[in-house]
């Protein structure tokens, strides 16, 4: 029951109305013995059907493919087989919730999953394939990647896992996972596996049908009769890959795009393959301009779309006085295209590559002739103009996305993550607040309301010519440029506000955050992502702020956390038991409950007794270790560094040195590549830290100076060429430096909490006072809001360096600018303010990747403290009596 008439949000907006009618009216004409019920898992609603009778817990499941565009006849044809065979099953309960599903929103290995069925036994499930295999045979579909393909219509997939949550494995990052019981009455996580791998002891009902989708590049291509050797994927995701390849007959460089049936489709048919040909189209119209790559191959049933290849030069890469150097050729680029009759439709700084002869445009999946009155209706978040993506295809529309590639390039991020709204006020705004005058006044014009008020592409690329010193010169001022004061009262206010929208992801009986997981009905326990850092943040809200009106909220989750077991595997200190023994111990001071505090104990030990495989800060030895001192500091005790002890011996035992720096080497189980990393999370900086701190509360001389050559060895032999960031692997991989994880951020955060701590300072100061000029020369003007990867760790770094002689005036104004950038990032659910995590279409209530972080860091900038969030000094002050 496809659709290709005239697509527009009208039409859509129909489609979508008929499914839910069609939906409902199934529903009401249920027989006896069947019941419905709505579960909401974002971003997906699901109405589940059961029958009346006993379900498996386990067993093989059975997931149902189609396309957005097949919905309807779904509907039509497979439920009523299902209600005919008494077979409990759930689907989506709009077509939005499709759309999600197979544009990889709800997960890579959700893809296709859009009719979910338990059979009632895996006896009853091979007569159901065959009588839906007779029936249902969509040619959309997409494939069920996670799954084994059954029956011949490629439309059927069944995986063994869990049908009910009856059993919770944690593993040791702190993730939970529905569990699966074997034959020997063992429990193993059920975990979802690319290629289809199922549990060795789980038999398949049915023989599998042979697979016909390639997730990755698995030997030589054919296309066209010329064969084509993927030899570096870079790019991979639901929709398919992008690899580097060599064609052998000539020995020339390819780029191989291969795409899958059915994936990121729409109500009216359209998907990637057809995006695929569409750009096969336009590349071969444009094939000798010099703007695109030249088409080479083209295969439409496999999804093969081979290209020259453009060059390594990605835009969005260089360094940003490249990157504004090169706007108004990339202008010029687009205005070429325009002259030629075709709009790109999908222009951002990722979508360009600088080759020997300048920008080069890639990606015109959804490119379209001008005048085109149906193009594919598709963007990105930021660049999309306000005319929409089914406006008929005309040269403005680009211009518009010219506007936000050089709001990209003057910040450095891409401005899809600002909240969605007044795109264009948001971004102009953004660039004035940032000094950025001239680069504002571009946007401005490309950015008018009324594209014919737009200026052509070729007149943006003079204006850019023209005001292009007065863009570098405001640019090369950097953070400098920004002028104004931290706003405390907004701070405080916004603070506050962000630690009453906890309540909002709450569950019945609950007071305190949940957060936006696969498990909905399992409250994560961790300090990253669950309810300890939740403890954490609402107890440093309130200790910060001078208030009480988080102490209900701290009480219920400690006492939920008390009432759990000691985890089975994970013991780190951001991920598993030892810093849910933090939390336990500050809310145990806090309220003057001892029962939290002997259950913060029990937990510890049962950490710091463990031989936990990795030996990092975030999940491994070090931050059992850490975890140790704050419990310490908090309770003012000597158990948790005597129990650390064990660890610090096995951490010094494991160290092995690395190209001059001191590691360890990861879990084989989590990293089979051997990588020994070197920053705060994962690597040496973390360990480090770890062990000066503990040195202090021992005084074990050795350690302190193991832990000082340690810090040293990364600013001798660890840093990269330029000195601006950490290498982040011994191999010489790097990573966003502004970054706490990986970055010189997380560097200068360890140096700063370990440096009183170390003993011996020699060398260190100087190591400090490089590591502060450096992250100032990459503190960034915009990112995301969180604490891992964001503005929110920058934010407490420069509050830290605040307590640094000769730096408190620099500091101050750097924290008023990461203020201001999470002011312009917030956002509001139900009335609350809120920011995105790394993902902008997730709101979570999490602390190092969700909306506390900016939380706790505008209020502990507000009250002017110069203390880390995870500091024996700040915890030993929320840790008083509220």
């Amino acid at each position: 029951m496809h659709d290709r008439r005239a697509p527009g949000p009208a039409r859509a907006e129909r489609i979508h109305a008929r499914y839910a009618r069609a939906l409902e009216a199934f529903a009401a004409e249920l027989p006896d013995g069947w019941k419905t019920r709505v579960h909401r898992d974002d971003p997906v609603s699901w109405r589940v059907f059961q029958h009346a009778g006993e379900s498996p817990e386990q067993g093989w499941k059975l997931h149902v493919s189609a396309s957005a565009a097949d919905a309807l006849d779904l509907l039509e044809i497979v439920l009523p087989e299902l209600v005919a065979g008494s077979t409990a099953f759930k689907l989506p309960g709009d077509l939005r919730s499709i759309i999600s599903i197979n544009a990889g929103l709800a997960g890579r290995p959700q893809v296709g999953k859009i009719v979910t069925v338990y059979p009632s036994s895996d006896d009853a499930l091979p007569a159901l394939i065959d009588r839906l295999d007779a029936v249902w045979r969509p040619h959309r579909a997409p494939a069920v990647t996670s799954d084994l393909p059954v029956g011949r219509g490629g439309a059927l997939f069944i995986r063994y896992g869990a049908f009910v949550l009856s059993e919770v494995i944690t593993d040791y990052a702190g993730a939970a996972h529905a569990a699966v019981r074997a034959p020997d009455g063992s429990l193993h996580p059920d975990v979802r596996h690319a290629g289809g791998r199922q549990p060795s002891w789980a038999v398949p009902p049915v023989p599998p049908a042979a697979r016909t989708v390639t997730t990755e590049p698995d030997g030589p291509i054919e296309v066209d009769g010329a064969t084509y050797v993927p030899l570096k994927v870079l790019t991979a995701d639901a929709r398919g890959y992008v690899a580097l390849g060599v064609r052998p007959d000539d020995r020339r460089l390819v780029i191989i795009r291969h795409r899958l049936r059915g994936v990121d489709g729409d109500e009216f048919g359209n998907d990637v393959l057809t995006r695929l040909e569409n750009e096969w189209r336009l590349m071969r119209r444009l094939s000798g301009s010099g703007i695109v790559p030249e088409p080479l191959a083209y295969d439409p049933e496999a999804g093969y779309l081979i290209l020259t290849d453009a060059g390594e030069g990605r835009l969005e890469c260089l360094p940003a006085p490249e990157r504004l150097r090169l706007l108004p050729e990339l202008a010029a680029v687009v205005a070429r295209l325009h002259a030629l009759g075709v709009v790109h439709r999908d222009l951002k700084l990722s979508n360009v590559r600088i080759g020997p002869d300048g920008p080069c445009l890639v990606d015109l999946e959804v490119a379209a002739p001008t005048g085109t009155r149906h193009p594919p209706p598709w963007g990105t978040d930021g660049h999309v103009a306000p005319e929409g993506t089914y406006a008929t295809a005309a040269p403005p529309y680009d211009v518009y996305s010219l506007g936000s590639c050089v709001t990209h390039a003057v910040v450095g991020h891409c401005p899809g993550t600002l909240p969605p709204g007044d795109d264009a006020g948001r971004q102009i705004g953004l660039l004035l607040r940032l000094g950025q005058r001239a680069a504002a006044s571009v946007v401005r014009e490309c950015h008018h309301p009324d594209p014919a008020l737009r200026p052509a592409a070729g007149e943006v690329a003079e204006r850019l010519k023209a005001a292009l010193p007065a863009i570098l010169a405001e640019r090369a001022a950097g953070p400098d440029a920004y002028r104004g004061a931290l706003d405390r009262r907004w701070a405080t206010a916004a603070a506050a506000s962000a630690g009453t929208a906890t309540r909002l992801f709450g569950t019945a009986g609950c007071d305190c955050g949940r957060t936006h997981h696969d498990l909905a009905e399992h409250e994560p326990e961790s300090l990253h992502a669950g309810a300890a850092g939740v403890i954490v943040a609402l107890a440093t809200l309130d200790t910060a702020l001078g208030t009480s009106q988080f102490g209900r909220d701290i009480a219920a989750a400690a006492g939920r956390l008390a009432g759990r077991p000691p985890s089975a595997r994970a013991h780190g200190f951001f991920t598993g038991d030892s810093g849910v023994a933090v939390a336990l111990a500050v809310a145990g001071r806090r309220l003057g409950r001892d029962d939290l505090v002997r259950a913060a104990r029990r937990r510890y030990e049962h950490a710091a007794g463990s031989a936990v495989a990795d030996y990092d800060l975030f999940s491994g030895a070090a931050g059992i270790v850490w975890a140790g001192c704050l419990l310490d500091a908090v309770l003012g005790s000597s158990w948790g560094r005597d129990l650390a002890g064990r660890q610090v011996a096995r951490i010094v035992a494991a160290a092995r040195p690395v190209e001059g720096v001191a590691g360890w080497p990861p879990d084989p189980e989590q990293d089979p590549c051997d990588r020994v990393y070197r920053g705060a999370a994962h690597g040496t900086a973390g360990v480090a830290m770890a062990l000066a701190s503990w040195a202090r509360s021992t005084g074990d001389a050795a350690t302190a100076a193991f832990a000082r050559e340690a810090f040293l060895d990364i600013a001798a032999h660890g840093l990269t060429e330029d000195g601006t960031t950490i290498l982040s692997t011994a191999g010489g991989s790097t990573r966003v430096p502004h970054h706490w994880c990986h970055g010189m951020a997380g560097f200068l955060w360890c140096l700063l909490q370990a440096c009183p701590a170390t003993g011996r300072t020699e060398g260190l100061k100087e190591a400090r006072q490089a590591a502060v000029a450096a992250f100032d020369r990459v503190t960034p003007l915009l990112d995301n809001p969180t604490m891992c990867h964001g503005l929110a760790g920058v934010l407490e770094v420069w509050r830290m360096v605040g307590a640094l002689p000769g730096h408190r005036d620099t500091a101050r104004r750097r924290v008023a600018l990461a203020a201001e950038c999470l002011r312009l990032l917030r956002r509001s659910r139900d009335g609350a303010t809120v920011w995105a995590s790394d993902d902008p279409s997730v709101v979570i209530p999490d602390l190092w990747t969700g909306f506390l972080g900016p939380a706790v860091q505008l209020a502990l900038a507000a009250t002017g403290s110069p203390h880390a969030l995870l500091s024996p000094s700040w915890l030993r002050a929320c840790a008083l009596p509220g």
